[in-house]
């Protein structure tokens, strides 16, 4: 059989293709760009009145405080989704990667909560946090003369609240990912090390981190995009309340944009949105590619 021509395969490549590159730019590209051509406009939403503000828009994002703050708890979110769910999710893998009979079992278990809509999640943790009656505080009321407390009311407490939820949710997507990774490892690997003698904290050290090396790469970005553009169980649990406390960029960018009808300023607040996550996104894969580099150099 006689081989097809480039040009040829490179017609069909594209007809293939062109399903998706259509879909992709209807509904992900040609929404960016209206986004951005809506940011310089002073527009509530409805109706066909627009004032052209050029970047004036842009400017009162600068200058407004409850941006900042939003960015911040973003930011903070991201931090702790690093420190918390990583490290956490690869521990379980690794314990989980020593049973046998109740592996999937466990595995099952621990994935469960990532199989629940985010309202629902939101409205457990909601009756968990709830002063009094809910049974963080009913547990707290065992060991002590503990009172009502509204975790979710006060703003010292709401954030850690609200992202302990987060991680209980997320924490089995990367756990599935990481035994994923452990199960690719070869076996013989193991087998040598303990051969030679190695303990399980040498095994783990010299042989698992480093070959978790690309899924631990995946999970960070996927964690940190994640975090940064993180909306639905804050908005059912708090609705970025108490006075912005636990607000997000996406959650103010849904009070501006629709419930406010300042349909401008809230598509100034997706595109600075949109260049974060983006920006974000390089930074990260240019520090993981160097971590990798030096590690393989140490190895070297």
């Amino acid at each position: 059989m006689m081989k097809a021509p480039a040009s040829r395969e490179c017609l069909i490549s594209w007809a293939l293709l062109a399903p998706a590159i259509i879909f992709y730019g209807l509904f992900v590209l040609l929404p960016i760009a209206q986004s951005a051509a809506y940011s310089l406009f002073d527009w509530s939403g409805v109706g066909a009145e627009k004032m052209f503000i050029s970047l004036e828009n842009y400017a009162w994002l600068c200058r407004d405080p409850v941006f900042w703050r939003a960015l911040r708890n973003n930011f903070l979110l991201v931090l702790l989704s690093l420190v918390i769910q990583l490290p956490a999710a690869m521990g379980l893998a690794v314990l989980l990667s020593y049973l046998r009979r109740t592996r999937s079992l466990f595995r099952t278990i621990l994935f469960a909560p990532m199989m629940l809509p985010a309202v629902a999640v939101g409205l457990l943790w909601s009756f968990i946090y709830l002063p009094g009656d809910g049974l963080l505080d009913r547990f707290l009321a065992l060991f002590s003369n503990h009172v009502a407390f509204g975790w979710l009311g006060r703003s010292d407490m709401v954030l850690p609240a609200v992202i302990a939820a987060i991680c209980w949710r997320h924490t089995g997507f990367h756990m599935v990912l990481f035994i994923a990774g452990i199960e690719s490892i070869p076996e013989e690997l193991y087998e040598a090390a303990r051969l030679d003698g190695a303990s399980e904290w040498q095994v783990f050290r010299r042989i698992t981190l480093p070959m978790l090396l690309p899924v631990t790469r995946v999970s960070a970005v996927l964690s940190i995009v994640g975090s940064l553009k993180y909306f639905d169980l804050i908005w059912v649990m708090t609705r970025g309340g108490p006075a912005h406390a636990s607000e997000l960029v996406a959650t103010y960018v849904y009070k501006t944009g629709i419930e406010a009808q300042e349909f401008g300023r809230g598509s100034a607040l997706a595109v600075a949105l949109l260049a974060i996550v983006f920006t974000a996104t390089l930074v990260t894969h240019a520090l993981l590619r160097a971590w990798a580099r030096l590690t393989a150099e140490g190895k070297a």
